[in-house]
């Protein structure tokens, strides 16, 4: 025989610290009946067999132990009341998750979700609200769902939900049935005391009545900005993008910031978003730029990263605190990511280059347009790396005209490196390539080979007559593993050989005419791009 239990109106059931066991009975409430489950981390409700509850629109189950639903079905037969989590620290657990139609977290202890689907809001009604109060619940690698499509579906104090789980892709999620409802949507994510909400302003909302998105957020484990290994519902991401140069050789970007937004949306939609993360994420340090430098959502369409321009939504970049990126009219839902806002050089530069004139070095650059040109900068090198600069000359401020200008000097050693330096006039600045040329002091006969840590050498001569020449590679072992054909004309040349083909390491690059060496040198070959 089920058995049956009512609670009436004027019956507050109180069962101390061994809990409550429902072995298969029906638990019926009336009125505003509460059951409380005393008793510390003992005082827990198991469900088990074919145990259920049927709640009244006002009735309240609080316990300070787990919840447990070991029962065949969700644990309640319809929408109505509520249960609080009491305790300090407490779990949702159990074989088959529950469909609460109210749930709150009271206190400031961890409830931990234990059980994947838990739902909260209700089976029919949709009108039920997760509390999460001035307590903290652990998502642990689950998936909660909200079944209300209210904007108050979700409420806090002082409290957040943990979605942090280092993951290929992070299983810790809130799935919000948005429906057919806009408004905005807070998903209260947080992470070691800090709040760092997603907000979701639904502008064009789904037409579907069972559409939701999901979102999930994390940090990399090593704080290193390196791709996660998967993504929740397109291609893994394989790289990443810097959008605006120059990226460091190690691999690791520092051009964004180090936390990661999944978002999937079953049904087209369009949101204004808002992404948050702490000071403390915020490892931006690329050489060209600064901690409070311009950044802007990014998203990974399942082959690239697609840049911002700023056109979406960017703010300044915080280094303590909590930061905040709006981004509008968003349409995609993938991994997203906050980095540097892709920022439009000041200048179109279609030429660059240096000649010998009268044992002088005229350096010669041209421009197809420039925007808020303020100066360029002269720098120049004896090594290719270490570069000081050697005069200014003033830009054209905006022009969509092609513009030429020059700067003369003098030789500084066998090889002499340049570089350009473009300011506007926000004193944004952009770097041009390096370019070299061989000293114009009496030249003549002199051969150099010019390498600035790229995969790319320069053969630089001045000769009498054509000459076919070679050029050969070796490794640290003295092995050949690269041979180019090189063609010399008559006067001034200077050859740039193209060596892709070979691993970044340290070589020895040799020149040879007619089996006879001419000249060898030590390089290293690199990804890397000054």
């Amino acid at each position: 025989m089920q058995r049956i239990i009512v609670i009436f109106l004027f019956f507050p059931f109180v069962i101390l610290s061994q809990g409550v066991r429902n072995n298969g009975a029906f638990i019926v409430f009336s009125g505003a009946a509460r059951m409380y489950i005393d008793g510390n981390a003992s005082g827990g409700y198991l469900s088990q067999s074919n145990g259920r509850v049927t709640p009244s629109a006002s009735s309240t189950i609080s316990l300070e132990g787990n919840w447990t639903n070991n029962s065949a079905n969700v644990a309640f037969t319809a929408d109505g009341g509520g249960v609080v989590l009491t305790g300090a620290t407490q779990t949702i657990n159990g074989t088959n998750p529950t469909a609460f139609y109210n749930l709150s977290l009271a206190g400031n202890g961890i409830k931990t979700l234990a059980v994947n689907s838990t739902t909260v809001g209700g089976q029919a009604t949709f009108t039920g609200v997760l509390s999460v109060g001035s307590s903290t619940l652990d998502l642990n690698s689950n998936r909660m769902d909200v079944t209300n499509s209210a904007v108050g579906a979700i409420t806090r104090s002082s409290g957040y939900i943990i979605s942090e789980t280092n993951a290929a892709v992070n299983p810790s999620i809130i799935r919000w049935y948005h429906r057919t409802v806009g408004g905005s949507k807070v998903y209260p994510f947080g992470v070691a005391g800090s709040y760092i909400p997603f907000t979701f302003n639904i502008v064009t909302p789904m037409t579907d009545a069972a559409a939701y998105v999901d979102v999930s957020t994390r940090a990399t484990a090593a704080a290193d900005n390196l791709p996660w290994a998967g993504a929740s519902n397109v291609a893994a991401v394989s790289n990443m993008y810097s959008p605006n140069p120059p990226v460091s050789p190690d691999g690791t970007i520092p051009s964004v910031i180090d936390r990661w937004w999944d978002i999937t949306n079953s049904h087209p939609v369009t949101a204004n978003a808002t992404f948050s993360y702490r000071g403390s994420e915020n490892t931006l340090n690329d050489p060209l730029y600064f901690a409070g430098a311009m950044i802007g959502a990014q998203y990974w369409n399942g082959s690239q990263w697609v840049p911002n321009n700023g056109t979406i939504g960017s703010a300044a970049s915080v280094t303590t605190g909590v930061g905040n990126v709006v981004a509008n009219n968003l349409t995609t839902f993938c991994p997203w990511i906050l980095s540097l806002v892709l920022a439009p050089l000041p200048v179109e530069l279609i030429d660059f280059k240096a000649t010998c004139v009268n044992n002088e070095i005229v350096v010669e650059w041209c421009t197809a347009s420039e925007k808020n040109n303020s100066y360029f900068t002269v720098e120049q090198s004896v090594d290719g790396t270490n570069f000081v600069s050697v005069g200014q000359v003033f830009g054209n401020g905006t022009t969509t005209n092609k513009h030429c200008y020059k700067y003369i000097t003098n030789s500084v050693s066998d090889v002499t490196y340049f570089r350009l330096i473009t300011t506007d006039d926000d004193g944004m600045e952009s770097v041009s390539n390096v370019i070299s040329i061989a000293s114009c002091n009496d030249v003549n006969g002199t051969i150099l080979i010019a390498n600035n840590g790229t995969k790319e050498v320069g053969v630089i001569l001045n000769i009498d007559e054509d000459q076919a020449l070679e050029l050969h590679v070796h490794n640290a072992l003295g092995q050949l593993i690269e041979t180019k054909n090189i063609q010399a004309i008559k006067g001034y040349n200077n050859i740039r050989v193209d060596l892709s083909n070979v691993s970044n390491a340290i070589y020895y690059v040799s020149v040879y005419h007619a089996n006879e060496k001419l000249i060898s040198k030590k390089i290293l070959v690199s990804d890397f791009i000054r």
